[in-house]
């Protein structure tokens, strides 16, 4: 039986209970509305504040020229876009923030219109004007208002203009970044410094591709969180950006050497009638292998001529007579013959087993007959430099071969993805890949295929005494300026030949261009010597050499007397003049002699002392005159504020040195003695000064300066007298 006490505690245990399942069903009920009627909201709003693991991109590292200028970098860019719409769980705020917006947009429409034209002119106000109308009647969400990426400094000034200035969700403009790989120099070296996919980790070829491990980076990790469509991302572990390539690349000679193969591709279709496919350009610094700058024009449907290969370092071809001084220059290391020999060279036509060698002029008077060695060179004699080969080696082929190895002709050079490995066959000890005209034809740049980076970096070494550098593209890796891996200058053979065979191959190569009668003649400077050697070959078409065009090459180096740069133009053309040393020759020597000239301008810059403050001698004369040269060389100075003219007259004054600056002062001309000064080796102005001082007039015939007065020095002046006043 119950007691009082019992139902007490047993009534407040059901009260418990009943309030416990009123409340259990209004979670429920509640759980129920939500689910129902306001799924919706609840999922906006999940999206707005989910959590996503994502990605941290790091920059790419920087290329950069021997002296670390910029040549490919990492820049963002951004899509614009407009939101005309505004979102809000409740419908009275969203119609009055609506309403907002609309208004702003009306009201500023113009003046934005104006400024996105200003900035970005390539769309009129007009057409701007037009997306925002057709925006706003679509009610569009994600309306692009310009068809192109911008860069940030247009995003920076497009930010400034009303309306865009708010954030997102007050003015609905919003962007896209993208970060996208750019060429500071544009097109300039183009191929050689490689390309990337739409992601900027993923290099395509060059330089990019060859160092991609250095210049990617490593990517972090972060969330994203989307509030108000703003997008947050919250940086849990930093990218580690890409490290900078430092390559032996010089801009300068870069686009020397561009715009030189250029004039004379296009001189070569629109003047000889030829088809100029392909042209190659390489200049190496002799010293230390350091490719300066390496030029690939390939010429597509457009006529117009583009880097889409890298011709220098990937085409394998039959070089041509190029090849001829490798051939002589084995035959002198291993004694063979000597400078002062002759060879007969049979009117230009000789037989080797069923096969008749040809010289270029077999069929004109001036087909060659005896040539001295040098004489060989000098006129690329086909038939000469075969004629010594075979009968000095026509018994042990193997020999020569070894020869051409011994050298470094045969080394391959993976500087980027892609190159070439020369192919140089040897014979085998039964000959039984080997024929009675492959040496002959071998001797002469056929039988051979060789790349133009193989073909620089042979006579290369002979510029650098003998000493044959690995050509280098990469001097070092830096990582935030400092240097993390370094790439040394490194020899590959300490002595292609002897001293003599070099001295006497150089005194050769030195003749072809600068004797008269030498066919490399169109190379030659009157300001230094020039080395080199022409060639001329046929390009193999489909199994023949009929119909595949001509290689046009010249091969050398400068200053002859004291190498600083060697270098190869390679030009694969159809029809047109058809000449090593009329064209690749031509392109070699304007190369030389801007090259040269560029040198010179810098050793000057580099003995100028940052420091000193060099003051110019400022003849006496119109300060007018001497304050203009004074500004054009930004030379500071300290001049009277009522100079350079008074009474609407120029003041003649002098300029002297004073400390880091220079003193304009007043010269007043007061003739005391009443005689006609003399003029003679002034400057016009500062005669006409001095005798219009002492009262007389004058008169000029001529340009210069004063070499004859028509009153002599001394005379008595005559008020208002005439003087005439000679110039040269």
């Amino acid at each position: 039986m119950q007691g009082p006490k019992d139902r007490k505690i047993i009534s407040r245990y059901f009260s418990i209970i009943v309030m416990m399942a009123v409340v259990g069903i209004s979670i429920l009920l509640k759980a129920l509305y939500v689910m129902v009627f306001e799924h919706n909201y609840w999922q906006v709003v999940s999206s707005r504040y989910l959590v996503d693991s994502v990605a941290v991109e790091p920059r790419r590292g920087n290329i950069l020229s021997d002296n670390g200028e910029l040549m490919a970098s990492s820049v963002p860019q951004y899509t614009l876009f407009m939101d005309f719409m505004v979102s809000d769980r409740d419908e009275v705020r969203r119609i009055k923030a609506q309403n907002r917006r609309d208004s702003l947009l009306r009201v500023h429409e113009t003046e934005i219109c104006e400024g996105l034209h200003r900035i970005l002119p390539d769309k009129s106000v007009e057409e701007f004007r037009q997306t925002f109308r057709k925006g706003r009647e679509r009610k569009s969400r994600y309306c692009k208002i310009y068809p192109k990426r911008v860069s940030y400094a247009q995003y920076k000034e497009i930010k400034k203009l009303p309306v865009l200035s708010q954030r997102s969700s007050i003015g609905g403009f919003f962007t896209e970044s993208n970060i996208r790989r750019e060429k500071i120099y544009g097109s300039l070296a183009q191929r050689t410094l490689g390309d990337v996919y739409a992601k900027v980790d993923s290099a395509k070829n060059g330089i990019e591709l060859a160092y991609d491990e250095y210049l990617r980076g490593e990517p972090g990790l972060g969330h994203k969180k989307k509030v108000n469509n703003e997008h947050l991302t919250i940086v849990d572990v930093p990218a580690k950006d890409g490290m900078d390539v430092l390559t032996t690349l010089n801009v300068e000679i870069q686009d020397i050497a561009e715009k030189a193969l250029l004039d004379v591709l296009h001189k070569q279709n629109e003047v000889h009638g030829g088809d100029a496919r392909t042209g190659v350009v390489i200049v190496m610094e002799v010293a230390t292998g350091d490719i300066k700058a390496i030029v690939n024009m390939n010429r597509l449907a457009d006529g117009n001529y583009y880097e889409t290969k890298n011709n220098a370092l990937t085409d394998i071809l039959e070089p041509g007579s190029t090849f001829k001084t490798a051939s002589l220059l084995v035959a002198l290391d291993d004694k063979k013959i000597s400078i002062t020999d002759s060879v007969d060279a049979n009117q230009g036509l000789y037989k080797f087993g069923t096969a008749t060698m040809r010289d270029h002029n077999w069929n004109k008077a001036s087909a060659y007959g005896m040539l001295s060695v040098p004489q060989v060179l000098m006129y690329s004699s086909n038939v000469g430099t075969a004629r010594i080969i075979d009968e000095n080696y026509g018994k042990e082929p193997e020999k020569f071969v070894e020869g051409l190895h011994r050298m470094g002709l045969a080394t391959h050079f993976p500087l980027l993805p892609g190159t070439g490995r020369p192919v140089i066959r040897k014979p085998n000890k039964d000959k039984t890949n080997w024929s009675r005209t492959a040496l002959p034809w071998m001797s002469i740049g056929y039988e051979t295929q060789i790349a133009p980076i193989n073909i620089v970096s042979f006579y290369n070494a002979i510029a650098n005494n003998g000493k044959f550098m690995k050509p280098r593209l990469v001097e070092a890796i830096l990582e935030d300026g400092r240097v993390v891996k370094e790439f040394k200058p490194e020899v590959l053979v300490d002595k292609i030949a002897s001293q003599q065979a070099l001295d006497d191959i150089t005194k050769m190569l030195t003749m072809v261009v600068n004797e008269p009668t030498g066919l490399g003649r169109q190379a030659r400077s009157e300001e230094f010597l020039v080395a080199g050697k022409t060639g001329t070959a046929q390009i193999a078409s489909g199994g023949e050499l009929k119909g595949g065009g001509h290689q046009l090459s010249f091969c050398g180096f400068f200053p002859a007397d004291a190498p600083k740069y060697s270098c190869i133009v390679s030009i694969q053309t159809k029809g047109g003049l058809i000449s090593g040393g009329g064209v690749a020759g031509v392109v070699f020597g304007d190369i030389a002699k801007r090259v040269m000239a560029h040198d010179a301008r810098r050793d000057i810059d580099e003995l100028i002392d940052s420091t000193a403050v060099f003051i110019p001698d400022v003849k006496r004369g119109n300060i007018a005159d001497a304050r203009r040269v004074l500004d054009e060389f930004d030379i500071r100075h300290e001049w009277d504020a009522s100079l350079p003219y008074r009474n609407a007259r120029p003041v003649w004054g002098k300029a002297e040195s004073a400390g880091h600056q220079v003193e304009l002062t007043e010269v007043t001309f007061t003739p005391t003695d009443g005689k006609v000064p003399n003029v003679k080796g002034l400057a016009a102005k500062d005669a006409v000064y001095m005798l219009e001082a002492c009262g007389l007039r004058v008169q000029l015939s001529g340009i210069g300066k004063v070499y004859a007065q028509s009153i002599p020095q001394g005379s008595v002046v005559k008020k208002g007298q005439t003087v005439s006043l000679k110039l040269k």
